[in-house]
């Protein structure tokens, strides 16, 4: 016979205290209201950005599209559309079907369409539109830049160049999170857009972040902004020397003498002049013969010479001349020879580029070290590893002193006083949860036991079937026959049924007052005598027997 589950329910609350009343209710509130947000948040998907830094006409032709779609998405601001993360790549792909974004930067695509009927004006200005696109395409494509602007300005041409004015360009830079730009890429910004942009010099660039710090001013390297500006790089190239030189020390020591031993400090002078020498060295140990020259003469007489008085008979033909005499022959010859030599000379011509480096000077403190031998070694030993050279001036300072390690052991202790305070606190925080939980599980436990009586209670028998009754023998028909109803009132026995009623029937007829079980099990007797009269008469009727048979 099955109590309907209203019936169950309702006994179960019915013993319940006041106290587990509304803890029960309280875990039925809170699983209403948790079980949904986490339903919901498993069920959420996750969102990616599909497109940042969109102009407004752009990121609503987007959403129209979305929409169409039936695909959901996120807006963060104006420019930034995000959507699950597994359907980014489709988006991006669809859009890119569909031609957008298209208004936010537009490139050389302009000309795609028709020119025709366009003015030269129009032309104009849509190339210097399409080129500063496609520069703003380049150069967002750089890792630090999240979002950029390029402006251009190319004023028209004169007929003097020297009355023609220089083109000029601005950038805005947006960088993404809290990074910075260097001197260094700020001039590979102005240069590309310079190369790209006919008549344009890298000093007629400025450039602009969004927080409004001038990184190049667009002056050249003449004005007073271009000089802080070189000056910064150089002092940026020192201190990067410098801390070159500081971490070879700090190194070494640390192999030595072991951490927090030993203090480096280091400062690193670097030469900016740039310096061209031509040099000519002579060898004169060492010649060189240049040239040779030889000359030789040879003059040869023969026969006798012509001579006499001078006057007009010596000039007389020969044969008319009585005055003449005849001398004998003669031989002449000379030779001179001429050798010149050359000198070895070596020419150099040598250029120094600027950035060497003009001093270095560099200070260690070591800890506790006494012995003046180790504390030559170890300066040997560091002038050697960051290159110490006594000629170009250079300097190194090793000096022991005992360091102050009570700030150290404060801070360490401090610190781990806190770790262990945190670990404390997390294993607090595991142990609550842990007996929260199992406080949970017990409770739980308990309601479904209480339950599991409360229905067990619902089915307790409440007569022996009829054949055991019967077949029982003559002494056992003492035995009751409802063994659960001894204090049960039955209703529907008569007064004259009173004084022959078995003792064990004398607590259904005497009234007392009803408890739940009591009322329960009346109700379950009324039920058996409405469905089945005829067993409740043969009951009725052998108790009646067994009584007439003690009389």
């Amino acid at each position: 016979m099955s109590v309907p589950l209203q019936q169950q329910v309702s006994t179960f609350w019915s013993r319940q205290s006041t106290s587990q009343k509304i803890t029960l209710i309280a875990l039925i509130l809170a699983a209403v209201v948790v079980v949904p947000l986490l339903i919901t948040w498993a069920t959420q998907p996750t969102y990616s950005v599909a497109f940042s830094g969109m102009s407004e006409e752009d990121a609503g032709e987007v959403i129209q599209k979305l929409n169409e779609s039936s695909i959901p998405y996120k807006l963060q601001g104006t420019g930034t559309i995000m959507v699950p993360q597994d359907q980014v790549y489709e988006v991006r792909l669809q859009m890119a079907r569909e031609g957008l974004p298209q208004k936010g930067t537009v490139g050389f695509e302009l000309f795609s369409g028709s020119t025709l009927g366009m003015t030269e004006f129009t032309q104009k200005v849509n190339y210097r539109r399409a080129l500063e696109g496609e520069l703003e395409r380049t150069i967002g494509s750089l890792a630090p830049v999240d979002a950029v602007r390029v402006h251009i300005v190319t004023p028209e041409k004169t007929l003097l160049s020297s009355d023609q004015a220089p083109t000029t360009a601005s950038i805005m830079l947006k960088l993404s999170g809290n990074r910075i730009l260097d001197q260094a890429q700020v001039q590979s910004i102005t240069h590309l857009v310079a190369s790209s942009v006919e008549g344009l010099k890298p000093e007629n660039v400025v450039v602009v972040d969004s927080s409004g710090r001038m990184l190049a001013s667009g002056s050249g390297g003449s004005t007073e902004a271009g000089v802080a500006g070189q000056t910064d790089t150089r002092r940026a190239a020192e201190s990067a020397a410098a801390m070159a030189v500081q971490q070879k020390a700090e190194q070494l020591l640390l192999q030595v003498l072991g951490p927090n031993r030993a203090v480096v400090q280091a400062d690193v002078s670097l030469d900016w002049t740039q310096k061209e020498t031509t040099s000519q060295t002579y060898e004169p140990t060492t010649t060189t013969i240049r040239s040779t020259q030889k000359t030789t003469e040879n003059y040869e007489t023969s026969g006798g010479a012509t001579g006499g008085i001078p006057g007009a008979e010596t000039n007389l033909p020969e044969g008319t001349n009585t005055n003449a005499t005849n001398t004998s022959s003669s031989n002449y010859t000379r030779s001179d020879e001429v050798v010149n030599y050359e000198i070895s000379s070596i020419q150099a011509h040598e250029i120094i580029s600027p950035g060497s480096i003009k001093r270095i000077t560099l200070s260690v403190l070591v800890d506790n070290v006494t012995d003046q031998t180790q504390l030559a070694t170890l300066q040997s030993a560091v002038a050697a590893a960051v290159g110490i050279d006594e000629t170009r001036g250079d300097k190194l300072v090793v000096e022991n002193t005992v360091f102050d390690k009570t700030y150290l052991a404060t801070q360490t202790e401090d610190m781990e006083k806190a770790s262990q305070t945190e670990l404390y606190w997390r294993i607090g925080e595991i142990a609550g949860a842990v007996i929260l939980l199992f406080a949970l599980l017990f409770y739980v436990q308990r309601l479904l036991k209480n339950l599991k009586l409360a229905s067990a209670d619902a089915w307790v028998p409440v007569m022996k079937p009829l054949s055991e009754t019967a077949l029982s023998a003559p002494g056992t028909m003492n035995a009751p026959m409802f063994p659960h109803t001894e204090n049960i009132n039955m209703p529907g026995l008569g007064a004259a049924q009173e004084h022959s009623a078995p003792p064990r029937l004398e607590s259904l007829i005497k009234p007392h007052k009803a408890n739940p079980e009591d009322e329960q099990l009346q109700k379950v007797l009324t039920r058996l005598t409405e469905e089945n009269p005829a067993s409740v008469a043969e009951i009725i009727q052998m108790w009646l027997t067994e009584d007439e048979r003690r009389s």
